[in-house]
């Protein structure tokens, strides 16, 4: 029914969702971070009096400091990192690092502050390691990107009314690589089939119809569970996959109407290949030895 299809859609939605948000919370609470690129001017380094601050380095580093400051702050260095503290208070002071990889030469302007706070740890990067760092968060915003893409075209493709199907001329549907059941789901009770498969952004989707083969009804998670009759998908699924959802999280007993639901999983090969599983000239498949 219509509006059953576009519950499912909508719940399939939902949880990618909240897996997005939740990563994010996760992201935000890091503990606060100041980073700094090195540009060849001097960096300014406030400290409160008697409180340490760490300053990592690119690399292994040695450091000057001026006769002022050697009965006033504490410096011990360590696998490229600074560890100063300031025992008494003192005016702006210069002190020079240097690399000792690339004998790049580091100015830091050294304040005590105690009415200015400052996190307690400094990161001295240099320019080429800002772009290659950026590069790295696209890619993988990239990669989030089209796991959620791709997992909410399919289930619009096979589950929306015709008259709300949407094209997306960089996702494109491909043949599906197993038309029979495949060894998917350790455990025997439940049935794989594929169903369609679509490509797009260098990812495959690939929807299974999950059907129960036991007369027990069973129920579906990705985490431990002392349930009773529930499928831990995280450990019960052959394969790689970068992401799996499925559209409900029951199956009823085999021969009802509730015994079916649909998985959807991406992965960065064609399915068969993210399976691991070899096929046979009579068109089954060889179920890995691994239990």
């Amino acid at each position: 029914m219509p509006y059953q299809r576009s519950n499912a859609i909508s719940k399939i939605v939902a949880v990618l969702a909240m897996l997005w948000v939740a990563n994010s919370a996760i992201a935000d609470q890091s503990p606060a971070v100041e980073r700094v690129v090195w540009d060849k001017r001097p960096i300014a380094v406030h400290i409160q009096h008697n409180q340490e601050r760490i300053i990592h380095f690119p690399g292994d580093v040695r450091y000057w400091l001026p006769d002022s400051l050697k009965r006033k702050l504490s410096v011990v260095a360590a696998n490229g990192v600074l560890y100063i503290r300031a025992m008494e208070p003192f005016p702006a002071t210069r002190i020079r690092i240097q690399g000792l990889v690339d004998q790049t030469i580091y100015l830091l302007d050294v304040t005590v502050n105690d009415s200015e706070s400052a996190s307690d740890e400094l990161v001295v990067m240099k320019p080429e390691a800002v772009t290659n760092r950026a590069k790295d968060q696209t890619a993988v915003r990239h990669t989030e990107d089209w796991r959620v893409r791709l997992t909410r075209y399919a289930a619009q493709q096979l589950y929306a009314p015709e008259r709300l199907l949407r094209g997306d001329s960089q996702i494109k549907r491909i043949p599906i690589d197993a038309q029979k059941p495949v060894p998917l789901i350790r455990g025997q009770r439940i049935d794989a089939q594929p169903l369609a498969a679509w490509q797009g952004g260098g990812f495959t989707v690939t929807a299974i119809k999950l059907r129960n083969v036991t007369g027990q009804n069973l129920h579906l998670n990705f985490s431990d569970s002392n349930k009773p009759n529930t499928i831990d998908l995280a450990h019960s699924l052959r394969g790689g996959w970068l992401t799996a959802v499925t559209q409900h999280d029951f199956l009823g007993v085999a021969g009802k109407e509730t015994d079916t639901t649909t998985l959807y999983l991406v992965s960065d090969r064609p399915f068969i290949e993210s399976l691991g599983v070899a096929p046979q000239p009579n068109g089954e498949f060889e179920e890995a030895t691994d239990g």
